[in-house]
């Protein structure tokens, strides 16, 4: 009985968060990253994977890959304890923040924490600001940046 309470201890110190990081130059995430000295991390960059496995976004089987290859990495990253950091593609003009508020029914649970990395400067005057807080609510955790 004792061990089975230590090991459940144990997995509440290793929880997965997963932050949605709106920032669309990959330089100032690196930087947050570096500064923070957050080591702990999968980075999952979706137009970094597009270009890199070179995903055909208008064929299907193309497509279904690269769902597969995104789900699977999330799941490495909680077996193995890391924070998830989604970094969205935003020169793609279809997305839109509901589908990503979806990724909180998709990929993350209860216990893991659905939060909101901002980075303000890049965003300030646009759709997405608006859209992001007016959906303040959906995120566990948020943490707007101004200058980074």
């Amino acid at each position: 009985m004792v061990n089975n309470s230590d090991s459940s201890i144990e997995d509440v110190d290793d929880k997965t968060s997963f932050f949605l990081v709106l920032c669309k130059t990959r330089k100032k995430i690196d930087k947050y990253f570096k500064i923070n000295k957050i080591r702990n991390k999968q980075i999952i960059d979706i137009r970094k994977i597009l270009d890199e496995e070179k995903i055909n976004i208008n064929n299907k089987e193309s497509m279904a890959y690269f769902k597969i290859l995104i789900w699977n990495k999330i799941n490495m990253a909680k077996e193995k304890g890391k924070d998830i950091y989604y970094i969205p593609n935003f020169y793609n003009n279809d997305i839109e923040i509901e589908k990503l508020l979806f990724l909180k029914d998709s990929f993350c649970q209860e216990e893991i924490d659905f939060n909101l990395l901002l980075f303000f400067q890049e965003f300030i005057g646009t759709r997405w600001f608006e859209d992001v807080m007016s959906n303040m609510e959906h995120f566990t955790h948020s943490q707007i940046l101004k200058d980074y």
